[in-house]
């Protein structure tokens, strides 16, 4: 068997043709930022351009930051000296390829002999921590099958690189950190890249056996029963997606596969990341996540043979691992969407539709054609999670309307906090307070908010969850969601508890501009009654409204405020907050219903009302403080009330 996994260096050149005539885009710009590297050792870092010295000192480090330096030791550069070797044949890239890892051999000592507890401590500084060797080491294989075989990859050179990869596999496979985290994917997906690629080294067989056992281990203790990640974060989802995936796609290529239970936990992962992705194809940003982008699964598509779920401006990033004519052979076929988007509502096979659940996990979908809502009753989910105990997005017409804040920083900074709040979500905030305790960045105190399903029938479709998170204050809150036939959504909020409270029911649109009125209701005295219209969308149709309907107490009041939205890090978008406001003694309750439409020909886009959801609505709570919602129409009444 050859030591070889991707490509030989016979294929080298035809390969490079081939990228430069599929994606010549990302071709340009691996040359451009591979001469870079031959014009001189300058990291970019942030906003900074950090100039690491000649020879590079791969532990300079002027930012103070541990990330910088485990960045730099990651290798990820050598991709793109290697993409345009292969591109265009300059031997000066295979030569600053050479000259960074025989410099980093020559001054980066392997720590053997020190206490085990220290290598596996997943925050320890410096080139050898774990995480920093396995993606390292997985760099260097990519690199082997580049370079192998140039006038600067000499025999003498080979044979001291190969001796490091030794060096590298052999310290990941004495030093195993816990299954627990993310990181120990990362650590074995070096140590199975070293072993399949070099399956005549005796160590190999050794290096496979151990890899294959943990990350079966890994992706049984990460990954819930029903596909989510255990971490609650579609971001971390996906990077765990892939990696795992990565894995398969070697195995595979040496004949080899992991366990039944391993692919059968893989393919709910994909389900999950197809299901928590909007309508105009972003991902769901709950948690530590970002809607910047399309959840990439290429991967898997080419993986499972899943031409639809190919994102075409990202899929040059899979090239080098799979090949050419397994990429041409899937996008040739025509059927890859242009942009990666869902059709509204559609899924592929039913992976996707509209109406989902994740039970262990916590998220549920409920849609129709035109509409979809994620719907959150999921646990905290540990330090990327945020405090938005049933919070839900709810997307119409193609476009997010109601929306998660995202992420914004990791940095320790009031917006971190901001964004991580109970307040920024759309969800129902107890006197002022966050519903788990906000301690730093990335961790939680106690007790954290725990939740409850209370009911899900995906026919009706109908959803109630609770939680706990405002117990220490006497107070859970419970809600309950319907969507009707006619398109409009009906969501119930119970707060039960004793003494006097202030509730704030907080939902965050991208519509800028509202306009509302207060109403009356016809013999519904224990209830006031708010008409709003929300219209002037941040991106997408500028034909799409809101009309929405709040009930509460006869003290509630609503305003519309400002809030913020990260769609990508560091930067921040507005959003308008609808906000019913309510103090009272002994519980209170909020009654919402929403309904999107296009707009009339010639309606104004300020939020000024042209049609609105009709006058036959109605809420009030019983001499029990039990809400309920009343519908009048074509002489039927439908009540609907949240379940005991």
């Amino acid at each position: 068997m050859n030591d070889v996994l991707y490509f030989v260096p016979e294929q080298r050149e035809e390969w490079g043709e081939r990228f430069r005539a599929m994606f010549p885009k990302n071709a340009d710009e691996a040359v451009a930022e591979a001469k870079s590297w031959c014009d001189g050792n300058v990291f970019h870092w942030k906003d900074l351009a950090i100039d690491m010295g000649n020879p590079i000192d791969w532990l300079h480090n002027p930012t103070g930051d541990k990330e910088f330096t485990w960045g730099v030791n990651r290798f990820k550069h050598l991709r793109s000296l290697g993409i345009a070797f292969a591109c265009t044949g300059d031997e000066k890239y295979a030569a600053k390829a050479w000259e960074h890892v025989s410099g980093w051999i020559a001054s980066q000592s392997c720590p053997w002999g020190l206490p085990a507890e220290e290598l596996t401590y997943f925050q320890r500084p410096g080139p050898w921590r774990l995480l920093e060797t396995g993606l390292r080491l997985r760099q260097w294989v990519y690199a082997y099958h580049f370079f192998r075989g140039t006038a600067s990859w000499s025999r003498a050179a080979e044979s001291l690189f190969l001796e490091s990869v030794k060096e590298h596999a052999n310290f990941l496979a004495k030093y195993p950190a816990s299954i627990e985290i993310n990181h120990s994917i990362m650590h074995m997906i070096g140590l199975l890249s070293a072993g399949l690629t070099f399956p005549s080294w005796k160590e190999s067989e050794a290096w496979i056996r151990v890899a294959v056992d943990r990350l079966e281990s890994c992706i049984r203790a990460q990954v819930l029963p029903d596909g989510a990640h255990a971490e609650l974060t579609p971001h971390y989802h996906m990077v765990s997606l892939e990696l795992f995936v990565d894995c398969a796609v070697m195995l595979r290529k040496r004949g080899l596969s992991f366990s039944d239970e391993y692919e059968r936990i893989l393919a709910g992962m994909a389900r999950f990341s197809r299901c928590m992705t909007r309508q105009d194809g972003s991902m769901a940003p709950f948690a530590d996540s970002y809607a910047n982008q399309p959840p990439d699964l290429n991967a898997a598509a080419l993986y499972y043979d899943k031409r639809d779920w190919l994102l075409p401006d990202q899929v040059h990033e899979q090239y080098w691992t799979v090949g050419p004519d397994s990429i041409e052979r899937l996008m040739a076929a025509g059927e890859a969407v242009e942009t990666g988007k869902l059709e509204a509502g559609n899924g592929t096979e039913g992976d996707a539709g509209p109406a989902f659940a994740f039970p262990s996990a916590g998220y549920y979908g409920i849609g129709n054609g035109e509409q979809r809502m994620i719907f959150d009753a999921a646990a905290l989910g540990g330090p990327h999670g945020h405090a938005d105990a049933l919070s839900f997005e709810w997307c119409a017409f193609g476009q997010p309307l109601l929306v998660d804040p995202g992420t914004y920083t990791y940095m320790e900074t009031p917006w971190r906090r901001y964004f991580k709040s109970t307040a920024a979500h759309n969800t129902v905030l107890v006197d002022g307070q966050d519903q788990s305790p906000y301690l730093r960045t990335q961790r939680w105190g106690t007790p954290e908010a725990a939740v409850k399903l209370i009911a899900w029938d995906p026919a009706k479709p109908f959803l109630c969850a609770e939680h706990d998170g405002y117990a220490i204050r006497g107070v859970i809150h419970r809600r309950a969601v319907w969507l009707l036939e006619s398109g409009e959504w009906v969501v119930i909020d119970k707060l039960t508890g004793t003494g006097a409270h202030t509730f704030q029911h907080r939902l965050h649109s991208r519509m800028l501009h509202w306009h509302m009125t207060k109403q009356g209701q016809t013999g519904d005295a224990g209830a006031v009654r708010y008409s709003l219209t929300g219209s002037g969308p941040a991106c997408g149709d500028p034909a799409i409204r809101c009309d929405m309907l709040l009930f509460g107490p006869p003290s509630m009041e609503v305003d519309v405020e400002d809030g913020w939205e990260s769609v990508r890090p560091m930067s921040m978008e507005p959003l308008k907050v609808v906000q019913a406001l309510l103090t009272l003694d002994n519980g209170g309750w909020f009654a919402t219903v929403m309904k999107p439409r296009l707009a009339a020909g010639g309606e104004s886009d300020d939020g000024s009302p042209a049609s609105g959801l009709d006058r036959n609505w109605f809420a009030a709570a019983d001499e029990d403080g039990r809400p309920a919602v009343t519908l009048r129409r074509d002489g039927d009444q439908t009540t609907f009330r949240m379940p005991d």
